[in-house]
Parts: structure tokens; sequence; C-alpha cells
């Protein structure tokens, strides 16, 4: 298990193969089945149907001037629902000068996946206020997209956030804090809700 670095915090890292949330899971194996014989995907081979069952989870950020600053493409709803606001649009740069510690939690995270090209995992408690005291915990999974393997010009970020940290429970409760998150953030179960966003194979907008 990686340590991690002093400018992330109290958290731990680790490898994607030791994703344990079920929606984390999902995501690395989406961006892995993408991934072919490169080392990451572009964020052109994304689809709406590939991506469905991650969407409300996931958050796509652009890398700008090789990582200089970072803009906010996408962000799905369970993301908005656990930060209290809609980001879209915002850079971290401009994070930094609002909540200069969030800001550089953020930066130190992302540019980990921007320099080597490499996926990761994070763990630990949540970084940032929240009106609901019971969201504690998260997961998160932060994956390099890129148009080759030269660069990172995308990143991909599936993430949850529960009451209690699912490294710590059973295989059973980890499936009732499953059905817990999905009720709260899209009101139907992950197939319902695959089935609704996408009846074909259409890339992502671009314009995320």
């Amino acid at each position: 298990m990686l340590e991690s670095t002093s400018n992330l915090g109290d958290v731990r890292t680790m490898p994607v193969d030791q994703a344990v949330s079920h929606f984390v899971k999902l995501g690395v194996a989406y961006w892995r089945s993408l991934c072919g014989q490169r080392r990451f995907p572009a964020r052109a081979d994304m689809t709406l149907r590939g991506a469905a069952a991650i969407l409300p989870y996931s958050v796509i950020v652009k890398v700008i001037d090789g990582g200089d600053d970072f803009e906010y493409r996408f962000v799905g709803e369970a993301q908005r629902q656990a930060f209290k606001a809609s980001f879209k649009g915002l850079r971290v740069s401009q994070i930094e000068a609002a909540v200069p510690q969030l800001g550089s939690v953020l930066r130190a995270a992302y540019e980990r996946v921007v320099v080597p090209g490499t996926p990761f995992i994070i763990r630990g408690r949540v970084d940032h206020a929240l009106t609901d005291a019971q969201m504690l915990f998260h997961e998160t999974a932060f994956l390099p997209l890129g148009a080759s393997d030269a660069a990172v010009d995308h990143l991909l970020i599936v993430g949850v956030q529960v009451p209690e940290p699912f490294w710590s429970v059973s295989a059973d409760r980890l499936a009732v804090l499953a059905d817990q998150i999905r009720s709260a953030t899209t009101g139907e179960a992950p197939a319902a809700a695959a089935t609704a966003a996408s009846d074909g194979a259409a890339p992502i907008s671009r314009s995320n």
C-alpha cells in the first residue's frame, strides 16, 4: 500500500485493484475496458452507455496546460450532492483562491495522476464541510485519460461517500450501503439508471 503525501491529508492511497466500493470498482472496470493495449484510454472513448452506471458518482476534469490548472467538465449528481454545490466549469485555481486548504488537496491529488499517468485510489475521511454529518468517509478512484500515452489530458474520478468506512464492514453490510447510496442519489437501481441514461453507445458530449 502506498502512503499518502502530506498534501493529501489523513488518507490512504493504494492501487486500483484494491477498490472495495461497488461503484468505484465499476468505474475502474469501465476504465480498464477502454484501455486496450494503451496505458490509459482517451476521453473520446467514453460513451453514455458504457459509463451510465457510474455517471452519478463521476467527475471529469480537464487538464489545463499540462497541469498548471484543472477545470471541471462534468460533475455527477451524487458528487454535486456530496459537495452541496455544482462546480462544473470551475477551475482548481478558483477553488484555491476561495478555499485554499481544499484547493491544495485537490491539486495534489490531480497532479499525482497527471505526472506519472498512473491510476490510484484514495480512502479516508471527507475533507470538505458537509451539512449531513452522516457522510464521513469516502473511497475515490483517480483514473488518467489521454489522446496518446504521452500525456494525460483529462481525469476520470469515481467516488462514493458513506456513513462508515466500507473497508471495515462485511460484504453484506457493504451491499446495504450501496443500496442506500443508490437510492439517495438516483432513486433507481444501476441497471435501470443505465437504461434510462442511454439507449445507444453515443460518446459523452464533448462539451463535458
